[in-house]
């Protein structure tokens, strides 16, 4: 999620369930990029934990897929395709857009401000290009460019060509496609690339990390189905999600060089299809909720500012033991999305709201003049 699925304000109807991927997908991400001198430190055990927390990521993915597709999938706009377009894309840009280009300002200042480059910054950040570059710098921001490519696309299909009546199998199309592009680049790549070389080839284009977005929307056009099944039958698709994740893991990371990675990412989108269904319906102690969904609410923000926070951890030296290293990462992490958050985000989420009321009540106008 949003990118990365970040949350809608709290006043919209909660899922705890979803709150809970939410945090451990975005968890997950922060272990994986902790400060290496704290994570170095750390028993082999759990270091190996930590360096599978890149999945996060397509954890977000399928959340998100799923999120935008209920959106897509939910009441038409009255006014036809030119409305929907722009509710849906009213919606998710004003979510999403204002804190990238801060986040990407802050990174433009780096030379001035902190004296050190923003390796192969450009225009192409501006327009979502760089998952088609050498990333150097804002690594993660390769996912917000599939993010809002699909963002584009999406209601599109789902409203200009009719996706919306389309038969659910239809959406699984793209995963398909995503499959073989990715056959086909791997076959392409030339040889004695390591393994890290390979995985960012076949990874980061849009057009071939389509599974897990288009997995979650899959999601949304069969809700009615799924979760009308029994309690059981749900917990069983999350036990079979998880094993289909771990065995993923265990079997296609090991082969990132050869056809692993082409194989790892549809894996991973039809494991946490498994766990989003099983956890969709999840309901939290009240004790429990608040400091999930604290951190599900922040999440979009510490995914774009942990950059940044861990740089300053590795290049200032800070050091103690691992733990509190890792809890300090965490906190300042949270900490900065939390100001953005209010900041930033709370005010673009209001004026958004703003805008589509707007937008309604111009239709209203629209259709008392014309009757």
């Amino acid at each position: 999620m949003d990118p990365l699925a970040s949350p809608e304000p709290a006043r919209t109807v909660r899922r705890d369930g979803l709150d809970v991927l939410r945090a451990v997908a975005i968890l997950s991400v922060l272990a994986f990029h902790a400060p290496a001198n704290a994570r170095e430190a750390l028993p082999a055990w759990v270091r190996a934990g930590f360096g599978q927390g890149w999945i996060g990521v397509d954890l977000f993915f399928v959340l998100s897929g799923y999120l935008i597709g209920r959106q897509v999938f939910g009441p038409e706009e009255p006014g036809g395709l030119g409305a929907n377009l722009r509710t849906f894309w009213t919606k998710r840009w004003m979510r999403t857009l204002p804190l990238y280009f801060i986040v990407l300002a802050a990174y433009a200042l780096k030379p001035w401000v902190f004296g050190t480059p923003f390796v192969g910054g450009g225009w192409h950040y501006a327009l979502f290009l760089q998952n088609f570059t050498d990333l150097r710098d804002f690594e993660q921001s390769w996912s917000l460019c599939v993010e809002e490519h699909f963002y584009l696309l999406l209601p599109l299909a789902a409203f200009g060509l009719g996706g919306r009546r389309w038969p659910a199998p239809a959406w699984l199309v793209p995963i398909a496609v995503s499959l073989l592009l990715r056959f086909f680049t791997r076959s392409t790549l030339p040889e004695g690339l390591d393994a890290s070389e390979v995985w960012v080839r076949l990874q980061w284009p849009t057009f071939q990390h389509l599974d897990g977005l288009c997995a979650g929307v899959f999601l949304a056009r069969t809700a009615p189905t799924w979760q009308r099944w029994p309690a059981r039958a749900r917990a069983l698709c999350g036990v079979l999600g998880l094993a289909t994740v771990v065995a993923m893991l265990g079997v296609c990371v090991p082969r990132l060089q050869q056809l692993g990675g082409v194989w790892l990412i549809t894996g991973l989108a039809v494991g946490f299809s498994g766990l989003l269904v099983a956890m969709e319906s999840l309901r939290l102690p009240t004790a429990v909720r608040w400091p999930v969904y604290q951190v599900s609410a922040l999440s979009y923000g510490a995914y774009l500012w942990f950059g940044p926070i861990v740089r300053a951890f590795e290049r200032r030296g800070i050091a103690g033991p691992p733990a509190l290293t890792l809890l300090a990462f965490l906190a300042a992490t949270l900490a900065v999305s939390w100001v953005t958050y209010q900041a930033v985000e709370q005010p673009c989420l209001r004026l958004r709201d703003r805008l589509l009321a707007r937008f309604k009540e111009a239709r209203r106008s629209v259709t008392a003049l014309g009757g």
